[in-house]
């Protein structure tokens, strides 16, 4: 028996199987599909060992593969072996797409397979967006897209744009964000927190991509036409680990086109520019007062509108009450929905003679975009009573609306008591210590600003020891990352964290690059110190170990002890360079 395991071992290993024939074919499940759907090419090798190169899929997608499996059998004393890989490969435009011959070399030969014609129909109809599709016709593992929530607005009215990444890497860095130019627009910007990747792959005519939702703002556009939002630009590094640099991939979106209607004219009394869904409710917070006692009345806004663009609204009051400029309060969000809330502006009035009065009803307008017309609104009027004040009826003369409280003469000024700082007649401050100090310090504080001057300017030509100074922050800022990370139990962006913290730090306080960043480097760099081997080598192997992780993950959650380690080995270096 150990005669036989031998003498298959040494067959194996040379390679072919003695006296078979060698068999090298390419098939797939189907040769017919709609667009967005799968199939299944699968590429096998008999009776030989030799490595094979994949074919060219003539426009198709890879959406996941090679999977390579390997068989060996041994029958009736015929011995047969073969190695097959198999692509999972998607159309996402309908088409005739040829799969290329796959090549081996045999001997002194090279053997192929038959090319494989796919027919690619029209995919059922079902909704997607049409921005992905041109995105994923230009470049099938990285588009950007600008999309709107509406094609065709009023002016005034918001909407939504959505900047969004698809990709299909592995491990991808932005590093230069352009945002798009817009003319006519205002624009407000919609806090999405921390930036990240959505937890669900999306998929587009059958390909899986990771999507991130890059930026939102809610836009009012304020003329009439054809608008025009130009190009999102990106700049990604894919592909980046310890040991490759990387390579970078431009990106650049669609441009979209948004229609703005003119609102109807002409606009009714009273339009003041709201374009929305608006309600509005006006108080008066008493009914009684005395004279000369402030009271307030409140118009309250309410609804999805442009509210951070309304006005306070101009309304008459009697010429015996005494009018301030409204405060204004704002509880307004701005989300993925639009902005949304209230604006209230508080008049503070203060009548000035006894009786009855009415503050009149207010009426003003807005659009509504759902009907398509002008809407009225409406609060008051307000009724008011006014009594005597204290020490009986006191009539004033009427005044027009103040923005602050006037003086009304000067023919009586207030008389100042209390220590009025007198000094000794006689004494002067010129030619005493505190007039030739006065005149001293201007001269030695410029001479010291100089000096600081200089030292900044000198110390901002090193880059190395810029860096070096920064190192330490710039790490601790990007271990934050980590934790959060660890406390949402992510362990990619973890690790990512974790790498990406060290290199950076040891890259900064050494003065190195990310090429330079060997074992042996960081030796020599460290050898001043008396535990510099160690703390390279612990740099090392917690490199080493979050590579691991994010290119063949093994475990599904952070490991505390590695961020730990982290903070360790930071802490340790910065001490040795410090001696």
């Amino acid at each position: 028996m150990r005669t036989l395991w031998s003498f298959l071992l040494l067959i194996a290993l040379t390679g072919t199987t003695v006296g078979q024939e060698i068999g090298f074919t390419a098939s797939v499940d189907r040769n017919a599909i709609a667009a967005g759907e799968q199939l299944r090419l699968t590429i096998q090798l008999t009776n030989t060992r030799e490595r094979f190169s994949a074919p060219d899929m003539g426009g198709l997608v890879v959406v996941a593969g090679p999977f390579e499996s390997s068989n060996f059998s041994y029958v009736n004393g015929r011995m047969t072996s073969s190695v097959s890989r198999t692509w999972t490969l998607t159309a996402p435009q309908p088409g005739k797409y040829t799969i290329g011959p796959a090549q081996v070399k045999v001997g002194g030969g090279i053997i192929a397979t038959d090319p494989i014609t796919i027919e690619v129909s029209k995919g059922a109809a079902r909704p997607s967006d049409p921005y992905a599709n041109q995105g994923q016709k230009s470049d099938a593992n990285l588009f950007a897209t600008i999309t709107l929530s509406k094609n065709k607005v009023y002016v005034g009215e918001q909407v939504v744009a959505t900047y969004t990444l698809y990709s299909r890497y592995n491990n991808l860095e932005l590093s230069k964000y352009e945002l798009p130019k817009m003319t006519g627009f205002w624009a407000e910007e919609i806090d999405l927190g921390e930036n990240g990747w959505e937890d669900r792959p999306r998929t587009i005519n059958g390909i899986p991509y990771n999507v991130a939702v890059l930026k939102k703002q809610v836009l009012f556009p304020q003329k009439s036409g054809k608008l025009r939002i130009e190009p999102l630009e990106l700049t990604c590094t894919v592909n980046r680990s310890f040991f490759n640099r990387g390579s970078e991939v431009g990106v650049k979106s669609n441009t979209i086109d948004l229609q703005v209607i003119d609102l109807p004219q002409p606009a009714p009394i009273g339009f003041t520019g709201a374009v929305g869904e608006l309600q509005l409710t006006g108080t008066i917070d008493r009914q009684q007062v005395k004279l000369n006692e402030a009271f307030q009345i409140d118009l309250r806004f309410a609804g999805k509108s442009n509210l951070k663009l309304l006005e306070a609204p101009a309304f008459d009051v009697p010429t015996d009450l005494e009018r301030y400029d409204p405060k204004t309060v704002d509880k307004i969000s701005v989300t993925g929905t639009g902005m949304s809330g209230t604006r209230e502006f508080q008049y503070l009035l203060i009548p000035r003679n006894e009786g009855l009065f009415e503050v009149p009803a207010l009426e003003l307008s807005y659009f509504d975009p759902a009907t398509g017309r002008y809407e009225v609104l409406r609060a008051g009027p307000f009724p008011l009573e006014v009594l005597p004040g204290e020490g009986g009826r006191t009539a004033r003369p009427e005044r027009p609306a103040q923005t602050d409280v006037q003086v009304l003469g000067e023919d009586i000024r207030f008389i100042h008591t209390g220590d009025l700082d007198l000094r000794p007649a006689g004494e002067h401050l010129f030619g005493s210590a505190w007039y030739w100090a006065g005149l001293g310090t201007p001269a030695l504080a410029f001479v010291a600003l100089l000096g600081w001057r200089r030292r900044t300017e000198a110390q901002r030509g090193d880059a190395v020891l810029m860096r070096r100074k920064q190192a330490d922050r710039v790490a601790k800022r990007t271990l934050q990352d980590a934790a959060k990370a660890m406390e949402a139990g992510a362990s990619g962006p973890f690790h990512d964290a974790v790498s990406k913290a060290l290199r950076g730090y040891v890259g900064d306080a050494l003065g190195l690059g990310l090429a330079e960043l060997t074992l042996d480097r960081m030796r020599a760099e460290l050898d001043r110190g008396p535990e510099g081997s160690a703390i390279a080598e612990e740099v090392t192997r917690i490199l080493g170990v979050c590579d691991m992780a994010r290119f063949a993950p093994s475990q599904e959650r952070p490991d505390p002890a590695l961020y730990q380690a982290a903070l360790e080995v930071i802490g340790r270096m910065e001490r040795t360079l410090r001696v």
